[in-house]
């Protein structure tokens, strides 16, 4: 592999910012500081840009099976690990969901090569621990997965009757996680409670696409968080929420975090940039907004901002798991496959490309948060709480030279139009930024060069991850 120069841009990591040109040298930093007298096969000129380490997206759900596996998203490992690129995605850490007739393990592999033959950039996967119901031995199963780089492992608190697991299971998988090092996460809501809720709403008749917020209350999403945390901490280990939608759910984290809980939180770019307001009165086109914690009223977003200000949370992920609006003739049913009712929209949107534009724009042109802590969110934090870091989450020597050339200046409108993604339409159309990924570099590769995609599928690298940074 050659030698790159990024010539005058400002190194941004998640404790400082400096003027620094940086050389890359067979896939890794080699150095950073006045490059006056380096030479390279390729010089990239960064003046008046910033040089961010890759994003990491550690929650995205790719050519993902739902519904006993009827119907998957519309983004295969391909078209999404293609769009994260062009958004400065160099990493993205995805689900393993155990199939029909296989073991979890067997699952997990399958995934793990099917992945590495499409994938542009590098990845890892996350093990869903199914209940007990579904696989006698699957303790058996997570032992295994650890030792081979399965270091995070899913638990969903909703879904009564086909994933959720009880807090019996809880507690034995927090123990098992404990024993081996590994950072277990919730989809935390109350599963009885939506399911009540859903209950009491097709019974009266509301039953229109928009009422799946109504059916996923803040008070589920707050009980679950609260009663994750209690159980984690009796059984001695740290934990990690995923798609943290609500504001009281986020209280819930910041004060644990406040009396010493070893716990951390993760919100979504829809949560933040799109309200319950955008879809309320769209009829059955609001099945595009549909995901599960649900896109919540424009009043929480200032509690979501404020729990990213004081590290009550501490990353920004998509759960990106994109359907079609429309039906492609080569896909499973899609997001109108039974219209005009709630309960058998597949939850998800997308959202992998445009998570580094979204939220510049929403946070740091704002001000709401300064591009130190932008990194810290979209980088540093998910490479040391899920075992990538040092490797992977800044700009240092010794690193992987996965590096985003941003444009802090840039315009940009986001389309689906102009969208690299599969699904036909975006939840932020029509939004203006200013900010982009004007080059994108993994392990050293020129991956995405003023917007051109060079590589091929295939060449993003399985990672076997190691234990947890918390600190």
């Amino acid at each position: 592999m050659g030698s790159t120069l990024i010539r005058g841009g400002t190194v941004v990591n998640a404790d400082a910012a400096v003027r620094a040109d940086v050389l890359v040298r067979d896939g890794v930093v080699a150095a950073l500081g006045d490059g006056a007298g380096w030479a390279a096969d390729e010089v990239v000129e960064a003046t008046g840009r910033l040089v961010l380490p890759g994003g990491i997206d550690v929650h995205t759900h790719l050519e993902y099976p739902i519904d006993g596996f009827t119907t998957r998203t519309a983004d295969d490992f391909h078209s999404g690990t293609a769009a994260a690129a062009h958004g400065g995605t160099t990493t993205v850490v995805d689900f393993v969901k155990k199939e029909p007739g296989a073991s979890l393990r067997d699952s997990y592999l399958r995934r793990r090569d099917v992945a590495a033959a499409k994938s542009f950039v590098d990845f890892g996967l996350h093990a869903i621990v199914p209940p007990r119901d579904q696989q006698e031995d699957v303790l058996d199963d997570l032992r295994l997965l650890a030792g081979e780089g399965a270091t995070s492992w899913k638990f969903f608190m909703a879904y009564p009757g086909t994933q959720m697991v009880d807090d019996g299971q809880l507690l034995e998988g927090f123990e098992l996680a404990a024993e081996y090092g590994v950072l277990p996460m919730v989809h935390a809501e109350n599963g009885h409670m939506v399911e009540r809720e859903t209950r009491r709403l097709v019974g009266s008749g509301r039953v229109s696409e928009s009422f799946h917020a109504l059916a996923h209350g803040h008070d589920s999403e707050a009980e679950a968080v609260h009663r994750a945390v209690v159980l984690a901490e009796s059984a001695g280990t740290p934990l990690y929420v995923v798609h943290v939608s609500s504001a009281r759910a986020a209280e819930e984290i910041g004060a644990a975090r406040a009396g010493g809980a070893r716990v951390w939180g993760e919100t979504c770019p829809q949560y933040l940039a799109v309200a319950y307001e955008d879809y309320a009165g769209l009829g059955e086109r609001a099945a595009a907004y549909v995901c599960s914690p649900p896109i919540r009223e424009r009043a929480n977003q200032e509690g979501l901002w404020r729990a990213l200000q004081t590290g009550a949370l501490s990353t920004v992920a998509t759960d990106h798991a994109g359907f079609c609006m429309e039906q492609p003739d080569d896909l499973p049913p899609q997001k109108l496959r039974s219209p005009g009712y709630f309960p058998k929209v597949p939850n998800g949107v997308p959202g992998v490309e445009d998570r580094l534009m979204v939220l510049w724009e929403t946070g740091v042109r704002t001000g709401r948060i300064d591009m130190c802590r932008f990194v810290d969110l979209v980088a540093t934090r998910p490479a040391k709480l899920f075992g990538l870091f040092p490797r992977k989450g800044l700009v240092a020597a010794g690193a992987d030279a996965d590096l985003v050339v941003w444009d802090p200046e840039a315009d940009h409108v986001i389309t689906a139009a102009g969208s690299h993604l599969r699904t036909d339409y975006n939840l932020y159309e029509g939004m203006r930024v200013t900010g982009r990924p004007v080059h994108v570099f993994s392990r050293g590769h020129h991956l995405v060069n003023d917007g051109a995609l060079e590589g091929g599928p295939g060449r993003g690298a399985f990672l076997t991850r190691g234990a947890p940074h918390l600190f």
